[in-house]
């Protein structure tokens, strides 16, 4: 039979057994407890009137004789002269039976099924001439420990059942805070990924919980802005050599070209093409490198002079810990962001320590002052209206890359641009 499948009924159940083993286990040791009890009791009666009854005994002659009347005897007392009875109450024959069997011995205790007997001996000039025999019946301990026993056990289950009830209601109104936290969760998780519990003050375990629950949504949200970042930035790559593709498709199709024409067409759109490929792979790598999975390692020269002609490094050669199509996508936004404001736009490579700082210069008008973090948010455009192309998300990839390979991007106001890029040597 399977058992309830709640976490609120398996509480309760699991209180219920263990108020019911108790139960039994309590009333099994109360029963034995109190029949020990009522049969000493019994003994201590069977020994008083055996006491009694002895001093009512008389030996006269080596002939025994009572002074008590037959109507005390007629209360389960037996008087033996050897082994013949001188006073026998009236009874059952078990009962004669069992006391005559007694006849001639001395403290003897029996229990029967339903009686108990005790003999002590009558002695005269140190020697035993008879014996008293008392019995008393068990019947009324008897019933009195079943009808304890009965009331415990109802007892018992009224206390069983009220575990269960008390048990099944503090379990949910311990577990009902936990119910709600876990649906705000899922309602945050769905419409509202930056909402919090906080520490507000709970008991620790929903203290702990709602810790683990903010954890969850904030992985969620981080989750969530790295792939909205992540379509917004392939939306600007690829941008450019899209625009460049469809142009030459609309050209190509407007009136009839030479064949020269044709291959000239096809090579920029083979071009466009292969750059678009690159980009996706670029930001697909930069992905992955956010979770540490991509490593690599290039000549942060090589790639800068595929940038610009103006290249200057100490010394040549410059290893850093990144793909060379990753430092390539760092540092073409800030190329393109230097070219659209000046003419002139160099790199200067050098090693300061473990990192390669690589600056890219212009010498336009240059980052206003206290806009050397702003520039780097997505979507951030310092005028609107100057009438440079740009969606603004070139820099923020930029630094997103450089950050994902273990380095970082600044920037220095002007007047002239400066951008360094840190990176990791090799």
């Amino acid at each position: 039979m399977a058992g309830p499948t709640t976490l609120r009924g398996r509480l309760a159940l699991s209180a219920t057994l263990t108020a019911g083993t108790a139960v039994v286990l309590l009333t099994g040791v109360f029963g034995l407890l109190l029949d020990h009890r009522l049969t000493a009791e019994a003994d201590d009666v069977l020994r008083s009137r055996a006491v009694t009854a002895l001093a009512s005994v008389h030996v006269t002659d080596g002939r025994i004789t009572t002074t008590e009347s037959p109507a005390i005897l007629d209360t389960g007392i037996w008087v033996y002269e050897g082994d013949r009875a001188v006073d026998r109450p009236r009874g059952a024959p078990a009962l004669q039976a069992e006391a005559d069997q007694l006849a001639g011995t001395d403290n003897k205790l029996v229990h029967t099924e339903q009686s108990a007997f005790l003999s002590l001996a009558v002695r005269s000039g140190g020697r035993q001439v008879g014996t008293v025999v008392t019995a008393v019946s068990l019947e009324p301990y008897q019933r009195s420990v079943q009808s304890t026993t009965v009331g415990a056990i109802a007892l018992g289950l009224v206390l069983v059942a009220l575990v269960y009830a008390v048990a099944r209601n503090v379990a949910t109104r311990a577990l009902r805070p936990v119910a709600e936290m876990t649906q705000q969760a899922g309602e945050w998780s769905a419409n509202d990924t930056e909402a919090r519990f906080g520490t507000a003050s709970r008991p620790g375990e929903l203290a702990e919980l709602a810790q683990t629950l903010d954890g969850v949504l904030g992985r969620l949200s981080a989750v969530l802005r790295r792939e909205q970042q992540l379509s917004a930035e392939i939306s600007h790559e690829l941008r450019t050599p899209l625009a460049g593709i469809t142009a030459e498709a609309d050209l190509f199709a407007a009136r009839p070209r030479t064949g020269k024409e044709a291959q000239a067409a096809m090579t920029v759109i083979g071009d466009g093409a292969r750059r678009m490929e690159r980009i996706l792979d670029t930001l697909l790598t930069a992905a992955r490198a956010e979770t540490g999975a991509v490593r690599g390692r290039c000549d942060v020269v090589e790639v800068a002079e595929r940038l610009v002609d103006d290249v200057t490094a100490r010394p040549a050669t410059q290893y850093a810990g990144a793909e060379a199509d990753v430092v390539e996508r760092l540092l073409s936004p800030l190329v393109d962001n230097a070219h659209r404001y000046s003419d002139a736009v160099r790199i200067s490579v050098r090693t300061v320590g473990a990192d390669v700082l690589v600056q890219v210069l212009d010498d336009g008008p240059g980052v206003p002052e206290g806009a050397e973090e702003a520039i780097f948010d997505a979507g951030y455009r310092h005028d609107p209206v100057d009438g440079h192309p740009g969606a603004g998300l070139g820099l923020s990839l930029a630094r997103r890359l450089a950050r994902a390979m273990g380095g970082d991007v600044t920037a220095t106001a002007g007047p002239g641009g400066t951008f360094t890029v840190r990176l990791p040597r090799a």
